[in-house]
């Protein structure tokens, strides 16, 4: 009998713990409370942020406008850009400000925040069983010593809210911002060449240059590659750029493709790139983890030539996934004395090449592949070489200048297999492709702190299913819909499973209270 009421005692205390956490869970829920589960606390402020703010010399009001009623789509963005603002508050020794901007009809705030550059926003909003254009405002102005920066914020913002945020706060209050230098001739886009420039200027000093002249001795070069080979002057130029100790951060690939036909380039910039140890393969590497594209009305088809890459512990990589690169060569280590090669992002173990030089890219040869194809070990198409590295005319004595410098002991370059890696860096789908080339500079840079930041928001919650799935090929097809599918269920098991777990508790209570009265019963 006293074991009973000894094992009784025991639930109920149990059950009441329980019900006080799950009590907690919910109020918090609706209270202004954060429980932060990812990885290096993605969801807190990072230490770059609160050093940015807590240097500023003098005060820095940020003044949020926002339009009186918000869509829905802006709620939960809305909430974090409050709760942000307050962080920085709080980590600013006082010098930092902010000031919610009300009372202000929406006209007003349009005329307020067109002087700043944010633009007005069109939300659709279904209401009443119909649907509704919705005009709305919603933006930050940084005002520091006369000066000031805007941001305009969307809802699919908040996962890199808070590096932009930190941006404008180290850009007003003139953080310096290190130089780097872009070859540009291959920027052949017009579009993604102004996004491109735009963010490059946002985190550095960007001096462009066409290497006809000798470039600016920066310490990092971004190359993009085109279609055509390099003069001789700008190989040379090229060339002693990384001699004088120049870091680089090349963006190749040897196929072009106009729809129907891929085609091999033969550009000498893969002469002088395997010189330095990095040798672009004549195959296209192919994954069974792969993006896909629409065929037809309802037919998506799978696309093993655009294969779904894995970043490395590398710091470079190692917050990334789900990187799409299109139709790129393996990248192959040119063996030489004093050379490292590091492979930072690759295609899974389920690999395959697709062997030139006729590549067919019919769809119908991916509509049923054929796994036993796909047997080949990772291949690398994102890479580091580094160490001893000898002259490209350092056997070519009629090309060479006064101060031909023959060799650098510790060169360092990185290089991907595509050179439009840096696509449109405002399509949420290509963010992570972009954010690999400002990882790349910074590592280069050795600026720790804005790849930690940068990357923060990339890293996955340990609750983050699909990204585990993913990691360890159990992933098939597109996945980006895969990982929608299994967020939902998991959004779904988030809601019913408090439910259950309040009925489950009442249900034992109400049993164990019964216990307890027969028990007490048959005592007296």
């Amino acid at each position: 009998m006293k074991k009973a009421k000894k094992i009784s005692s025991i639930l109920s205390n149990l059950l009441i713990k329980l019900g006080i956490v799950l009590m907690i869970l919910l109020i918090g829920s609706y209270a202004k409370i954060r429980w932060d589960f990812s990885h290096n606390k993605a969801y807190s402020l990072s230490k770059i942020s609160k050093y940015a703010v807590s240097k500023l010399e003098d005060n820095m009001v940020v003044k949020l406008y926002a339009s009186k009623e918000l869509p829905p789509q802006m709620n939960t963005i809305d909430r974090y850009v409050k709760d942000l603002l307050e962080e920085y508050r709080q980590a600013g020794k006082g010098k930092f400000h902010y000031d919610i901007i009300t009372g202000l009809t929406q006209e007003e705030l349009k005329n307020k925040t067109q002087l700043y550059g944010i633009p007005t926003m069109y939300f659709q909003i279904f209401e009443n069983d119909k649907t509704t254009t919705k005009e709305i405002i919603y933006g930050l102005v940084f005002e520091y010593q006369g000066n000031y920066e805007s941001l305009y914020v969307l809802p699919e913002m908040q996962n890199k809210l808070e590096y932009e945020m930190t941006l404008k706060i180290q850009k007003i209050s003139r953080y310096t911002l290190p130089d780097v230098t872009a070859f540009t001739d291959s920027l052949y886009t017009i579009m993604p060449k102004q996004k491109y420039e735009n963010e490059l200027n946002s985190n550095y000093n960007v001096h462009f240059t066409n290497l006809k002249e000798p470039p600016q001795q920066t310490e990092v070069m971004i190359f993009h590659s085109g279609f055509d080979s390099l003069t001789t002057v700008q190989l040379y130029n090229l060339d002693q750029y990384i001699m004088k100790g120049g870091k680089l951060v090349v963006l190749a690939d040897k196929m072009a493709s106009d729809g129907e036909r891929v085609l091999e380039l033969d550009s000498n910039l893969f002469d002088i790139l395997e010189n330095y140890g990095i040798k672009f393969s004549n195959a296209i590497a192919m994954d069974i983890f792969c993006d896909s594209r629409q065929m037809g009305v309802d037919t998506n088809i799978s696309f093993p030539v655009y294969p779904v890459l894995r970043g490395s512990q590398h710091p470079i990589t190692q917050n990334i996934s789900n990187i799409v690169i299109y139709m790129g060569n393996g990248i192959i280590f040119n063996k030489k004395p004093g050379l490292k090669f590091q492979t930072i992002l690759a295609t899974s173990t389920s690999s395959a090449f697709l062997e030139g030089p006729d590549y067919q890219l019919d769809a119908s040869m991916f509509l049923h592949p054929d796994p036993e194809v796909f047997v080949n070990p990772p291949i690398p198409l994102g890479a580091i070489v580094e160490g001893r590295m000898e002259s490209y005319f350092a056997h070519k004595p009629d090309a060479k200048q006064p101060g031909f410098i023959s060799e650098v002991k510790d060169g360092k370059i990185v290089v991907f297999a595509d050179r439009e890696l840096y696509i449109d860096p405002d399509n949420p789908i290509y963010e992570n492709r972009y954010h690999i080339i400002l990882n790349a500079v910074d590592w280069l840079m050795d600026r720790p702190d804005m790849i930690a930041i940068r990357s923060r928001h990339l890293q996955k919650s340990i609750l983050d299913i699909p990204y585990y799935m993913h990691k360890h090929n159990l992933v098939w097809g597109e996945p980006v819909k895969t990982e929608r599918r299994i967020k939902l269920i998991i959004k779904i098991v988030a809601i019913v499973l408090p439910s259950l777990l309040l009925v489950g508790i009442g249900w034992i209570s109400s049993i164990m209270q019964k216990r307890n009265l027969l028990l007490k019963n048959e005592e007296e």
